[in-house]
């Protein structure tokens, strides 16, 4: 393409740049004798009219914003069958680059640069434009110390219809939001939560989630928390660290809820690191553009400063009515050191910082997996010296994230595994002969409409198709005889289980141990031997109600197994280890609340997802554990 010249006035020089769906050249606007920058359409994407209509009624109503830290789009043509873009030309880097040569940002730049993206946002989002693709990649630094967004609109256009020439997820999963990831409603917090994860790999030198592909990474967006940024570089001030964890709350209810509230923050973080907000600093409206392109940035005016008249009449009186010595009294403010309040409640923690002068604010609320109610997060931190009167923001928990389970009875096994991984949970297959059609799924449990703990464990069985009535086993080990056992049972058509009772830990009524292992085909005679919990005996009992316990888990089996060992206990399900290609042994160490028991789910090449192979309560006797 290059010397051609479209829309009869736009000459393509030289080709500098690309993505998964346009190319990007340098071009000559001979009208106006400028130079610009041309995104055109791959033509994989030209032949979609639905995507090409969205993007020039996207791309249009981008034009519409003018602002210092945006790249302009100055026009959106068509020349036969190539679509293009034409916009302001900025000479200089991404940030991605920038990052890839350098490494993590000086602290400063990296609040300046946040800074002036979050200015972008704020006049995009008045606008109502949502970017929805904020990423390193997307932004670009002038020599001059300029910031500039790009591609507004267009990752709107991209996921307005369904894109399967790239093979690739639209967007950048290294920066998206856990809605985004679940292909739910997006608005301003969304791209906020974007910002916070570049703002996160400016500071760090690498993204808060990296995996191996990016359906693995989106998930790490939904199920687990980024490692705390001033692990990775302890210098960041705690303020800052508060910052970066608010926009990457899980829950867009505990972010920052508008632009204008995050450049807040950012502008006292960088006070008290005595930097200025940023060269481009202000902004917030539109500025006129010149023949060339370039914002004219019109001269401020010097504000008169009236507070050190105001400060040198109040000094005067109070020499006048006490000295010197009363003056220097009235004017020094008492400091406190900041009280730990991090795992109390919220009441707890008021009136503990009220004691020390300090006024408690509750400024975000996210899911955590502390008690409901208890404060996970401060700022200022614990130990940190400040003035009394000082605010002291805190963030509670919520308690963990529940989720209704979706219904996929019916569902073919693959489209039914899909649909609850969307909803962050934990499928089991389970196979049984049934009447249904071979491969679909004959029913689940929990049922649909029930609320779980986020990476909680849902059963599915998929029929084998008719033959003699038979049943896969569940695991009925950690469940409730009566009201969980029994019914199940029922429905599997299995008849009443043997039953033998034992004094344990574990609360009474609880399924101990079974005589058949999880997921065997049994007949719908067979009889299931189960052992029950009596609870604590009489005299106390003995045994601990908690970790930590060294265990060695050993691979007995050819070749190598996807691994994840599960801890079940009072704080809910977390994941203690997972390797997809382990082999031989390795130690572990096991620490629960409560009573609690150990899961290892196993699973061979072509397995999609592993199945249960060991679960007995905890702690484990002899300390081993060993599968196949």
């Amino acid at each position: 393409m290059k010397g051609e010249t479209l829309g009869g006035r736009y000459l393509l020089q030289e080709r500098i740049g690309g993505g998964g769906m346009a190319w990007v050249w340098r071009a000559e606007d001979t009208l106006l004798h400028r130079p610009v920058a041309i995104k055109v359409l791959r033509e994989e994407f030209a032949g979609d009219e639905q995507f090409v209509r969205r993007f020039g009624q996207e791309a249009q109503a981008a034009a519409s914003l003018v602002h210092p830290n945006v790249v302009h789009v100055y026009d959106v043509g068509q020349e036969q069958a190539t679509h293009y873009i034409v916009m302001e030309l900025v000479e200089g880097e991404t940030l991605k680059e920038t990052i890839q040569r350098q490494g993590p940002m000086p602290v400063g730049r990296a609040l300046q640069v946040a800074a002036a993206v979050a200015r972008a946002l704020q006049a995009a989002h008045k606008k109502g434009i949502i970017h929805r693709d904020i990423k390193p990649q997307n932004i670009l630094l002038t020599p001059d110390g300029e910031v500039k967004v790009a591609d507004f609109g267009i990752a709107r256009a991209a996921t307005g219809t369904t894109i399967v020439h790239t093979n690739t997820i639209i967007g950048s999963a290294h920066y998206f939001a856990p809605e985004q990831a679940r292909g739910g409603f997006t608005d301003v917090k969304s791209d906020l939560y974007s910002l916070g994860a570049v703002l996160y790999e400016m500071l760090a030198g690498q993204p808060p989630f990296e995996g191996a592909t990016p359906v693995a990474v989106a998930l790490k967006h939904l199920q687990e928390e980024p490692v705390a940024l001033r692990k990775r570089r302890p210098e960041v001030p705690r303020s800052v660290e508060a910052i970066v964890a608010r926009l990457l709350a899980k829950d867009p209810a505990a972010r920052y809820q508008s632009a204008d509230a995050l450049l807040g923050d950012l502008r006292r973080s960088l006070e008290e690191i005595g930097e200025p907000l940023g060269p481009d600093e202000g902004g917030e409206g539109e500025t006129p553009a010149n023949r060339n392109g370039r914002h004219q940035h019109p001269p401020k005016k010097r504000k008169r400063r009236i507070w050190p008249w105001i400060v040198l009449v109040i000094v005067l009186v109070l020499l006048g009515v006490g000295g010197a010595k009363a003056f220097t009294t009235w004017m020094t403010v008492p400091q406190v050191h900041v009280a730990k309040v991090e795992g109390m409640s919220l009441a707890k923690a008021k009136a503990k910082l009220h004691k020390q002068g300090l006024v408690a604010a509750k400024v975000g609320t996210e899911h955590n997996k502390a008690k409901a109610g208890t404060v996970v997060l401060q700022n200022p931190a614990p130990g940190d010296t400040v003035k009394r009167g000082r605010v002291v923001s805190l963030w509670v928990s919520s308690g963990p994230q529940k989720i209704a389970v979706p219904p996929v009875t019916n569902m073919t096994e693959a489209a039914a595994k899909a649909s609850l991984t969307s909803f962050n949970f934990f499928p089991v297959t389970l196979h049984e002969k049934s009447s249904q059609t071979q491969g679909t799924v004959v029913r689940q449990s929990p049922g649909a409409g029930a609320k779980l703990v986020a990476g909680s464990t849902v059963r599915i069985w998929i029929s084998d198709g008719p033959g003699q009535s038979q049943a896969a086993v569940p695991n009925f080990i950690g469940e409730n005889y009566q009201t969980q056992v029994q019914p199940e049972m029922q429905a599997l058509g299995l008849p009443p289980a043997g039953v033998t009772y034992a004094y344990s830990t574990t609360g009474a009524g609880t399924v101990l141990d079974q005589s058949v292992p999880p997921g065997t085909q049994v007949t719908s005679n067979m009889t299931i031997a189960l052992t029950i919990s009596k609870g604590i005996p009489p005299s106390g009992g003995s045994g601990p109600l908690g970790g930590p316990q060294q265990i060695t888990l050993t691979y007995t089996g050819q070749g190598t197994a996807d691994i994840q060992v599960w801890i079940v206990d009072a704080t809910g399900t977390n994941i203690i280890y997972t390797n997809p290609t382990f082999t031989g042994s390795t130690p572990l160490v096991a620490t629960w609340e409560g009573d609690g028991r150990i899961e290892v789910y196993a699973g061979t090449d072509g397995s999609t997802v592993p199945s249960i192979v060991y679960s007995q309560p905890l702690p484990v006797q002899g300390g081993e554990i060993s599968i196949q």
